[in-house]
């Protein structure tokens, strides 16, 4: 049948599937052939394999087929025989077996149950294929052991073209009965970004990813779910290291802003953090631990701003009380941050007590 070149076979698993569970419900044998009239499904294990030669009727005329006289030799039996259409195709048929006038009319009723409730499953088994495959290719790009050739490659076979962006979203806080938490909603996220061709998302390491062709979309996900995404890029490079670092972000999601949060952040500053021993971590979140809401503002003010005068203005003090809480964070920690080495010391600290505070793992 050249019609039906490219076509993708039924399953036969799927098939059966269907008919062991419908077959409760009735007190007829079912059969479901394929679109050669090959039995493929049914409760009769015998018959798995054999020719029916009422299918192939259907199947080469399109139209309901009931069989009073099974022709000898074959593993036919009296009973009705519907088309199978999936999606607008036919692809195959199914049988019930009986007495054809009394089956007829609940041969078309399981048909179209067949019909939906294959239908149903082609959906669901292509939605966790294209899971899958999204899945691979970001734990590819994440890995750290991509070449930029393979990755290009596998943007390309996922049918992604550059500039090519990548984000990431996870909850504001850990489950208390898991190590790493997605963030809620993650499920329905991934199922809708994987059905549009110029994004692939998967769950992966506690948080929803993204990658795809131009900038990420917003998703409506809750207040509180943490979130960074890159600039589209043309430079597979750079898509690979924003991958490896959102991977070594995933482990601290303090390290990632609140979505919709204005305050001051540092992707650098976060990276280097995540990338700390534990050890190192805990000692540096203990400097921060002693300065005020106060101290820790006036901080980032400095470290964002090109002057004292400019940190002063932002957190709307006067710029005698700014360097008067300098003096006071120089006395409470033994670091001046008038100095860029002290300065960023006190950063990483800051960023080490919010990675602890709200962490990925154990």
């Amino acid at each position: 049948m050249a019609e039906n070149a490219g076509r993708t076979p039924l399953s036969g698993e799927l098939a059966q599937r269907v008919v062991d569970l419908i077959a409760p419900t009735i007190s007829h044998n079912i059969n479901v052939m394929d679109e050669h009239g090959t039995i493929i499904a049914c409760l009769d294990p015998e018959r798995l394999g054999t020719l029916h030669r009422g299918a192939q009727r259907v199947i080469a005329e399109g139209r309901p087929v009931l069989i009073t006289s099974p022709e000898p030799g074959t593993s036919d039996r009296p009973g009705a025989n519907e088309p199978l259409v999936i999606d607008g195709e036919l692809r195959g048929a199914v049988g019930i077996t009986g007495d054809p006038r009394e089956v007829a009319p609940l041969a078309r009723v399981v048909a179209l149950t067949v019909q939906l409730l294959i239908a149903q499953e082609d959906e669901q088994d292509a939605a966790t294929r294209r899971h899958t495959e999204a899945r691979d290719l970001i734990a590819a790009l994440a890995s750290g052991t991509a070449s930029a050739e393979s990755a290009r490659a596998r943007l390309a076979a996922a049918g992604l073209a550059p500039p090519w962006s990548l984000a990431l979203w996870t909850a504001g806080t850990p489950r208390p009965d898991a190590a790493a938490a997605p963030p809620p909603l993650a499920d329905t996220a991934v199922a809708r970004l994987n059905t549009d061709l110029g994004h692939r998302s998967a769950v992966l390491h506690g948080a929803l990813w993204l990658v795809g062709s131009g900038a990420a979309p917003d998703l409506p996900l809750p207040a509180g779910v943490r979130h960074t995404a890159t600039e589209p890029t043309d430079d597979v490079e750079a898509l690979l290291a924003h991958a490896e670092e959102s991977r070594a972000l995933c482990r601290y999601a303090g390290l990632i802003p609140v979505l919709g949060d204005t305050e001051p952040w540092s992707r650098d500053i976060a990276v280097a953090v995540a990338h700390l021993p534990r050890r190192s971590l805990e000692h540096l979140a203990g400097r921060a631990s002693v300065l005020s809401e106060a101290q820790r503002r006036t901080l980032l003010a400095v470290a964002t701003t090109t002057s004292m005068q400019a940190a002063a203005d932002s957190v709307y003090v006067h710029r005698n009380t700014l360097l008067q809480r300098v003096e006071r964070i120089r006395a409470t920690t033994g670091a001046d941050i008038r100095r860029a080495d002290h300065l960023a010391a006190l950063q990483m600290a800051l960023y080490a007590r919010e990675a602890l505070c709200v962490s990925h793992t154990d």
